[in-house]
């Protein structure tokens, strides 16, 4: 038998000390290196077999042909140790961008190279190094900072000429000055889209967006100063700072925007009398406000060179898993939210809600509270109520006024007539009863009595109303049976006996039975 195979055991693969495992960690490596005026270091990260002292002098060429102006960002280079590998180029070649020179445009390429015993790194291609000095000696300075005093030219602090800082403090200020006019000209085009109407709080919608805008206004400053910067360095730390503040102020901005509508809304509702809008509008105000938080982070995260694809993955199989596991809890939330915006039942009516009788206190975002006739408060699970139909009397536009009357079998065809014409002209007289729809006919035979049924439809907004006018037209209904001659049925059996003596004189007794 032979034993078990085992497999080898994969290693990792080492990480260069140097950072250059990766395009943008051999960019940004070599341009901190020789800021920092570690020449030797920086050497490194070409790939050159010149002496070390002609090295140092080429990577500082190198730094000032980058400097000149780089085509492309150093930030959008790839942070994978196999580079981009969706462009046009071979797998062992990268390309940083284009350097314009007053002698033309230099392609500046990286190449992976693979030493025995080492990792394999990335560094300056030879072919674009074989390049450098001929570009470098075409140089011309290109700045602004011919147009500023000499003193503050040559003057320096924390490694930048006084003319930048004083740039740098002017587009802070200019951002400062200019979000209060921008937050102003936002309310008005607010005032466009929302049908022109005053917004009563002005002050306190200012004070909102202000802050977002000023943050947005600073990052147009940053980008703005990266694009006057002296160094490749300078560049990419600015756009950094400028992409990072654009998409914080992005964030918040928005989330400022829908704060405002969302409050202009619950005001809206609470005008109305539908309070129970408030919890959808509180529930949405809070995811609205997850939802712009992650997508923030992932945009934060993915410039700073992570991959967030693989992280959205496994946060959408995390998240499968919590809706399965809380799937009741789900379906509640979803129904809550299904009953108030279709406003089938509204908070104080009286409704009939999954065989409960009552009005509704509460339509909560998992249950809707009913309190029966019987004073007790029924809890029911939003879910059900979504499932099941539901009654509300409350939305009534008008109440049905039907009755059947028994007249007594005694009752003659002339009183009947005359019952029924009365009842019509009673019905067709009064304010509250709907002309279109009243009736009254003899509607047959049945229990021992003559059936006239009455049916009309009052025009009452509430059901205390209903009663009030009910009852007049049964009074008045009353007063036509009695006036005519009529008697109502009662609810028991009558047995007529009629039993004639000798003398001829008759006599009737009447016998009821229930």
């Amino acid at each position: 038998m032979k034993p078990a195979e085992v497999s080898p055991v994969t290693e990792a693969p080492e990480v260069d000390p140097l950072g250059r495992s990766t395009p943008y960690g051999c960019v940004i490596g070599f341009l901190q290196a020789v800021s920092s005026n570690k020449l030797a270091v920086a050497a490194q990260y070409l790939d050159t077999k010149l002496p070390e002292p002609q090295a140092e002098v080429l990577a500082q060429q190198l730094k000032a042909v980058l400097d000149s102006g780089l085509s492309s960002s150093v930030s959008s280079l790839s942070r994978e140790s196999r580079g981009d590998v969706h462009d046009d180029l071979r797998e062992t070649r990268e390309r940083v961008g284009t350097a314009k020179t007053q002698d033309g445009a230099l392609e500046i390429f990286l190449d992976r190279v693979k030493r025995p015993a080492e990792p394999s790194i990335w560094l300056f291609s030879s072919d674009t190094l074989s390049k450098v000095p001929d570009a470098y000696s075409h140089l011309q300075q290109s700045d602004l900072s011919r147009l500023f005093p000499a003193p503050l030219v040559r003057t320096e602090l924390f490694g930048l000429p006084l003319w930048r800082w004083i740039s740098i403090v002017a587009a802070i200020i200019l951002a400062f000055i200019l979000s209060t006019l921008v937050t102003r000209l936002l309310l008005l085009v607010f005032k466009i889209f929302l049908s022109r109407r005053h917004f009563q709080n002005e002050n306190h919608i200012l004070r909102l967006l202000n802050q977002p805008v000023r943050l947005l206004l600073l990052s147009l400053a940053a980008w703005g100063v990266e694009t006057v910067s002296v160094s490749a360095l300078g560049r990419t730390y600015w756009t950094a700072g400028a992409r990072i503040l654009g998409t914080l102020g992005c964030g918040w901005f928005i989330t400022r925007v829908f704060d405002i509508a969302s409050n202009r809304a619950a005001n809206q509702s609470l005008t109305a009398g539908k309070t129970e809008k408030l919890a959808v509008i509180t529930l949405a105000r809070r995811l609205f406000r997850i939802l712009v938080l992650f997508a923030v982070v992932l945009l934060l995260l993915s410039g700073a060179g992570v991959n967030v694809t693989e992280m959205v993955a496994g946060l959408g199989i995390g998240g499968i898993a919590l809706a399965l596991a809380a799937q009741k809890t789900l379906e509640d939330l979803f129904g809550g939210i299904s009953i108030i915006t279709r406003e089938s039942i509204r908070v104080g009516d009286y409704c009939r809600v999954a065989d409960q009788l009552g009005t509704i206190e509460d339509i909560g975002l998992s249950a809707t509270r009913l309190r029966t006739r019987d004073r007790t408060v029924v809890s029911i699970p939003n879910a059900k109520i979504a499932q099941l139909s539901s009654e509300n009397f409350a939305l009534r536009d008008k109440f049905w006024f039907h009755h059947i009357l028994s007249l007594r079998y005694d009752t003659t065809g002339t009183q009947i007539e005359q019952i029924v014409r009365n009842i019509t002209v009673l019905l067709g007289e009064a304010s509250d009863v709907e002309m279109q729809t009243d009736r009254v006919n003899l509607i047959g035979l049945k229990q021992g009595a003559f059936q006239v049924e009455i049916f009309a439809y009052m025009k009452s907004h509430t059901y205390e109303t209903s009663l009030v006018v009910q009852e007049r037209l049964l009074l008045g209904v009353l007063a036509v049976v009695s006036g005519s001659g009529g008697h109502l049925a009662p609810p028991s059996q009558a047995v007529y006996l009629e039993v004639k003596g000798a003398d001829e004189n008759s006599f009737s007794s009447e016998l009821k039975t229930d």
